[in-house]
């Protein structure tokens, strides 16, 4: 409690999984991370194994809590590209009403057009939530297939230039005190 936490922006691969447990002893990110001394890493959201991009990992509980829980609605940005194309209209309606999916309403923040060659449109989608496969799912509710999707951002934290996949970089301690401000917790010894 009396030092700051610590963490690590990751560019997961695809192919990868988000846990430390597998039965069917695949590839996790937790094996590539250097050790966390007195506590465990945790991640922040998760990211399927078809899913690349940043993922977020901390050694503090109350920050996952910050970034992850829905009533916080903390912005996830992603970069997809599907095959084929949405109408303007297609893109009102995620935007507007949002659309019913087999777990509730899921609503788009903003959505805009990145371009593309051929039949492959890119995409850049803002959500809110982090449910299992939602932006996928959004985009099959079109009758649109992702075939490939990146996470770019996550709440203040964008995934940075620099980093290649399959790398990490840890922050240094100013950038953690950046976060910590960010999700309104005190830093070690202060006082509310």
């Amino acid at each position: 409690a009396d030092r700051l936490p610590r963490i690590i922006l990751n560019y997961k691969q695809a192919g990868e999984i988000v846990s430390r447990d597998d039965p069917q002893g695949r590839v996790s990110i937790f094996d590539r991370l250097p050790q966390a001394a007195s506590s465990r890493w945790v991640a922040i959201g998760r990211l399927d194994i078809n899913t690349s991009g940043l993922l977020i990992l901390t050694t503090s509980g109350e920050l996952v809590q910050r970034f992850a829980h829905p009533s916080f609605e903390v912005e996830r940005e992603y970069a997809v590209r599907v095959l084929g194309e949405l109408t303007t209209e297609q893109m009102g309606v995620l935007t507007e009403e949002g659309v019913m999916l087999e777990d509730g309403l899921a609503k788009v923040e903003r959505i805009y057009e990145q371009g593309g060659e051929g039949a492959n449109k890119w995409y850049n989608v803002v959500i809110k939530e982090g449910r299992n496969r939602e932006v996928r799912r959004i985009f099959e509710s079109q009758g649109l297939t992702v075939s490939r999707l990146v996470r770019v951002g996550f709440g203040p934290i964008g995934l940075p230039n620099r980093l290649k996949r399959g790398q990490f970089y840890e922050l240094n301690p100013a950038e953690v005190a950046n976060i910590i401000k960010w999700a309104d917790m005190l830093l070690p010894g202060e006082r509310r």
